[in-house]
């Protein structure tokens, strides 16, 4: 079973006799992490316990181990497997927050358990929990290189409303610090920006994919060849961080 999965990025899923969630897991090479369950003593502790129930793993081909972090957190999010370690309330695990200013900053923080909320920011505004600090990383800088949402204070926001920062000059910031140009533009341009960011993170890369397409053609059939040209761009960079709407059907 563990030795017919392919040799690709993907998330897999573990299931007792009955037929119940046990775990969800994402991995860069399916098979070398699989191969990992075999020696079981060498496994965490929870894991130790799971392994005599699992019964049939199945998995799923994404086409970068970025698209296997996001499928991996809505799945866990979505139908809670009994053995994802996340899922008790016990520990302090780490979340994702859009904060609830004019313009949105990115931003981690740790919680208890599930059902995490911190002051001033509302529970549409926070994913999460991640199993582990480097996969909330690996997510924000996915966040960043995509839809390029600022991460930064807002002390040092307020502090470069002339000059932007050097994660502007990386392109892994939109630069909403610097009044450039209309206020009201530069306003509706970052809702967009957070809000695609949002859908991403609700694995919904697909449609996201989609409508950015339609919005590409549409400026372009009206001549916004500017506007045509800047959306194919955002659609190159959400190709290349996260293999969007590349995600295969599942294989046992």
């Amino acid at each position: 079973m563990i030795l017919s999965a392919p040799h690709s990025p993907g998330i897999y899923k573990m299931y007792d006799s009955s037929g119940h969630l046990l775990y969800v897991g994402k991995a860069k090479d399916l098979v070398k992490r699989l191969k990992q369950y075999v020696d079981v003593q060498k496994l965490e502790y929870h894991k130790v316990l799971m392994m005599p129930q699992v019964r049939k793993v199945i998995w799923q081909i994404t086409a970068s181990e970025s698209d296997a972090l996001v499928l991996e957190q809505h799945l866990i999010k979505t139908e809670k497997p009994k053995y994802n370690i996340i899922l008790k309330d016990d520990k302090m695990y780490p979340f994702l927050g859009f904060s609830d200013d004019k313009f949105p900053r990115v931003y981690k923080f740790r919680e208890k358990g599930k059902n995490a909320q911190t002051s001033g920011t509302s529970k549409s505004n926070v994913f999460g929990p991640f199993p582990f600090v480097s996969d909330l990383d690996a997510t924000i800088k996915l966040i960043q290189k995509s839809c390029k949402i600022r991460t930064c204070t807002n002390t040092f926001f307020a502090a470069h409303k002339n000059n932007p920062c050097i994660l502007y000059q990386m392109g892994l910031c939109s630069a909403p610090c610097v009044q450039k140009y209309d206020s009201k533009e530069q306003l509706s341009n970052y809702k967009y920006r957070v809000k695609l960011a949002k859908s991403i993170l609700s694995g919904k890369t697909k449609r996201v994919i989609s409508d950015l397409t339609k919005h590409m053609k549409q400026a372009s059939n009206e001549k916004n060849f500017e506007l045509a040209s800047r959306i194919k761009g955002q659609i190159q960079s959400l190709q290349e961080t996260a293999g969007i709407g590349k995600v295969s059907d599942d294989r046992r």
